[in-house]
C-alpha cells in the first residue's frame, strides 16, 4: 500500500491529500472544546481517582492507596471551566493575551486552567514540573508569566510575577506560601476564583486563530529550555487532521473511547492529543507514572490496581513513550516469570509461552498469537496492566526498538505503532497507518504537514541517495512544513537574546511558498512513503581517526540487547573508539548472584554485557568503530526525577557525562 506520495519537488505529502493542507474546523481551543460540550452534554469528560490514603516514607517519598475513577460529564465541566475564566478575568494583572504559567503535575485541573484561560484570551505558557528552580526561574523571567516548593525558593528572583494560583486551598497556607508573599506576589486558590466566577460570570473574550494559544517551553537536552510560540490555529490544523477520516487515527477517534492521560502536559504530545481527544467526545482518566501500574514507585502496596486496570477507565488507545512500554513489559515479565528466566524471556520470547506465532503474524501483517499458552498468561499477567481494552498503541519522543514493537503488538493484539513531531510543529507531524506493520517507520506526513528533505553534505546524506543502487532512498536533513508551524521562539523585546534571534531566521524557512521547521533530524523516504529517522546532526562525533559516529542510531542499535533498558553512547574526538554507559534491565540478574550494585561492578557481568552488546551491534551491521569497546554499568536509573532524562525520556547528555566523569575516565583511555 502507498501511504505516502512524492511530489515532482521531491517534497512528501499523505497519498490521499497530494498538495492539500486540512482545514481547522475550529477557529480557536475554546471553540473547539465548547463545541464538543454542546454536542456531547451527558457523556463522562475527565475524571480522577480517589485518594484513599497518602503516606510519607522515612525517605520521604510519596506512597498512595487509590480507589476508583469518577467522571463529570462535558456539560458540568464546561460549566466549571467557564467559571474559572470568569474568575481569572476578575484578577486585575490579567488581560488580553497576557501569559498565565502552568507549573504542575498532568492533572485534571491542569486542563481545566489551560481551556479557562483560553476562554478569556490568554497565553498558557508551559513550564516542565520536573525542570528544576533555574529552568523554572528563566522559563519564568523570560516568558514574564508552579510547583510551589521550587517556586518558594525562587520567588524573590521572580522579578515579572505577580500572583501566585495554588491548585487547592489547603496549600495556600504555610512556610512556602510566606516565603511567596514576602516577595510580594499575591496567592490565592484555583477553587477560591471558580466560585467567585460562579457567583459573578463574565462574558469569555477568546482570542482570534492567528494568535499565541500555548508558549511551550521544550525540556532542553543543555542549556536554557527555548518557549515555542504555538497559535490556536496551528494547533487546530493538527487537530483536525487527526480528526480526519482518512488520517491514520480516524477510526480510534469516536465519541465514549477513552484515553488515559500521565504523560507531562507541558509536554505538546500530550496536550495536543488531549485537545484532539476532548473535541471528539473522549473520556480522558488522569493518572501518573508513578501510578501507572501496580508496581509503579508511588504505589502503597502492589496488590492494588494501576490507573489503566481501574474498572471505570480501561482506556482504549495508548500513547507512550518506548520507556514506558520497557517498564510495562518488565513489570508484567517479572510477575510472570522467576527473575532467573527474565533475561531469556526478553532475548527469546517468540519461543516461550505460544508466542512463537506472534512474530510470523506480524511479518504477515497481523497482531496478536495464536496457541493455548499466550492468550491466559499474557493476558493475565501483561496485557491486563493496561486494562485489557486497548485497541492502538502510539510511541513517540524516542525510537521504537523493532523486537519491543513486536512483542508488544504480540502481547497486547492491536497494532503498536510510531509517530513523529516535535514541539514547533505541534507534535503530530507523522504517524504510521494502523495497517502498516513496518518497522523503524514513522509513517508519512498527516494532512495538515509535508516533509522536505534537504542535503546534508556533511553527514554524506542526499536526495541523490535515492539513485544508488546500495541505499535507493531520498535521504537529508528533515524539514517539515504547513499550517501547525510555529510562530518562532520567544524573544524578551527587552532583553533579546541573540541566540534566539538567529535561530529564529536559521530553523524556520520558506520553500516555494510552505514555511518549514529544521529539525536537525535525518532521515529517508521509503517506497512506500514513509519516513525513517535515521539520525541526529548533533549527535554525530568525529574519532580521531576521522569516521564519524552517530551516538543516537549506535544507542538505537544497544536496545536490541536483552540486559540494556537504557543506553547511552559517549566518544571524543581524540579517541578511536567510543564506549556504552548503560542502566541495564532486570535480565541482569541472569548473568550471577549478588546486589544489584555488586553485578553492575562485577568484571564478569561487565564482560558478558559487553558481548552482548557487541553482538547486537554486529547483527545491526554497525562498523567497528561505531560498535562500543567498552562498556559501564549505572547502578542507580537516569530518571527525569535525578535530572538525568528530561521529562519525556531523552537523554541529558552534558548532566550524565558529568555525573559518571569518574566511571568515564576509568575505562575511557
Amino acid at each position: 500500500m502507498q501511504y505516502g506520495t512524492v511530489d515532482a519537488s521531491g517534497v512528501l505529502w499523505k497519498s490521499t491529500s497530494v498538495g492539500k493542507f486540512s482545514e481547522p474546523e475550529s477557529e480557536t481551543t475554546w471553540e473547539s472544546f465548547s463545541k464538543a460540550a454542546a454536542k456531547y452534554k451527558e457523556n463522562d469528560c475527565v475524571g480522577e481517582r480517589a485518594i484513599v490514603s497518602h503516606t510519607v516514607t522515612d525517605k520521604g517519598f510519596d506512597k498512595f492507596e487509590l480507589g476508583e475513577y469518577s467522571f463529570i460529564s462535558y456539560s458540568a465541566w464546561y460549566a466549571r471551566c467557564e467559571a474559572l475564566g470568569s474568575g481569572l478575568a476578575s484578577l486585575p494583572e490579567l488581560s488580553h493575551n497576557c501569559k498565565v504559567v502552568i507549573y504542575a503535575d498532568t492533572q485534571m485541573l491542569w486542563m481545566q486552567s489551560a481551556f479557562a484561560s483560553w476562554r478569556q484570551g490568554y497565553v498558557v505558557g508551559t513550564i516542565y514540573a520536573t525542570l528544576g528552580e533555574e529552568g523554572a526561574l528563566y522559563g519564568i523571567n523570560q516568558s514574564g508569566c508552579a510547583l510551589l516548593k521550587i517556586l518558594g525558593n525562587i520567588a524573590s528572583k521572580c522579578t515579572v510575577l505577580k500572583r501566585v494560583v495554588v491548585f487547592r486551598s489547603e496549600d495556600c497556607e504555610g512556610a512556602t506560601v510566606e516565603k511567596i508573599k514576602a516577595a510580594g506576589i499575591e496567592v490565592s486558590s484555583l477553587t477560591e476564583l471558580e466560585e467567585k466566577g460562579k457567583a459573578s460570570p463574565k462574558p469569555a473574550t477568546p482570542a482570534s486563530g492567528t494568535d499565541t494559544a500555548v508558549l511551550m517551553y521544550t525540556s532542553g537536552t543543555t542549556g536554557n529550555p527555548k518557549g515555542v510560540l504555538l497559535s490556536h490555529k496551528a494547533i487546530n490544523v493538527l487537530v483536525s487532521a487527526t480528526r480526519s477520516p482518512t488520517g491514520a487515527l480516524g477510526a480510534f477517534v469516536k465519541p465514549g473511547y477513552r484515553y488515559m492521560a500521565y504523560l507531562p502536559l507541558a509536554h505538546i504530545m500530550e496536550l495536543a492529543v488531549e485537545i484532539a481527544l476532548l473535541s471528539a467526545g473522549y473520556t480522558i482518566g488522569y493518572g501518573s507514572t508513578g501510578t501507572f501500574i501496580p508496581t509503579a514507585p508511588k504505589m502503597l502496596h502492589a496488590n492494588q490496581k494501576g490507573d489503566a486496570q481501574a474498572s471505570a477507565l480501561q482506556p482504549d488507545i495508548l500513547v507512550a513513550a518506548p520507556a514506558v512500554l520497557d517498564k510495562i513489559i518488565d513489570g508484567g515479565l517479572t510477575a510472570a516469570r522467576p527473575s532467573q528466566l527474565f533475561g531469556a524471556l526478553r532475548s527469546d520470547w517468540a519461543s516461550i509461552g505460544g508466542l512463537e506465532s506472534g512474530k510470523s503474524n506480524f511479518d504477515n501483517g497481523g497482531w496478536g498469537a495464536s496457541g493455548c499458552v499466550a492468550p491466559f498468561f499474557f493476558k493475565k499477567k501483561v496485557a491486563s496492566l493496561l486494562g485489557g481494552k486497548v485497541k492502538l498503541v502510539i510511541t513517540g519522543s524516542a525510537p521504537l526498538g523493532v523486537e519491543v514493537q513486536k512483542f508488544v503488538q504480540t502481547v497486547f493484539a492491536c497494532p503498536v505503532r510510531q509517530g513523529y513531531g516535535l514541539t514547533e510543529t505541534v507534535a503530530g507531524t507523522c504517524i504510521t497507518d494502523p495497517t502498516d506493520n513496518g518497522t523503524s517507520v514513522v509513517g508519512p506526513p498527516q494532512e495538515c504537514a509535508c516533509i522536505m528533505l534537504r542535503d546534508w553534505p556533511e553527514g554524506n546524506y542526499q536526495n541523490a541517495d535515492l539513485n544508488n543502487p546500495d541505499i535507493g532512498m531520498r535521504r537529508g536533513e528533515v524539514l517539515i512544513g504547513g499550517p501547525m508551524i510555529a510562530d518562532g521562539y520567544f524573544v524578551n523585546p527587552t532583553i533579546p537574546d541573540p541566540e534566539l534571534e538567529a535561530k529564529n531566521k536559521e530553523e524556520f524557512v520558506t520553500y516555494d511558498g510552505i514555511r518549514y521547521f529544521c529539525t536537525g533530524d535525518v532521515g529517508q523516504f521509503t517506497s512506500q512513503g514513509n519516513l525513517m529517522i535515521i539520525d541526529r546532526k548533533k549527535d554525530l562525533v568525529k574519532l580521531q581517526m576521522g569516521e564519524y559516529v552517530a551516538l543516537s542510531k549506535v544507542e538505537n542499535a544497544l536496545k536490541a540487547s536483552s540486559y540494556v533498558a537504557l543506553p547511552m553512547v559517549f566518544a571524543t574526538s581524540d579517541k578511536s573508539y567510543c564506549i556504552a554507559l548503560i542502566c541495564p534491565s532486570p535480565g541482569l540478574k541472569s548473568l550471577g548472584q549478588g546486589s544489584w550494585a555488586e553485578l553492575c561492578k562485577s568484571p564478569e557481568v561487565i564482560k558478558k554485557v559487553l558481548a552482548d552488546v557487541q553482538a547486537v551491534c554486529k547483527k545491526a551491521k554497525l562498523a567497528k568503530f561505531e560498535t562500543p569497546s567498552k562498556v559501564i554499568l549505572i547502578e542507580e536509573e537516569w530518571t527525569p526525577d535525578n535530572e538525568m532524562l528530561t521529562a519525556v525520556n531523552k537523554l541529558k547528555r552534558k548532566e550524565i557525562e558529568k555525573k559518571h566523569k569518574a566511571e568515564i575516565a576509568a575505562v575511557y583511555t
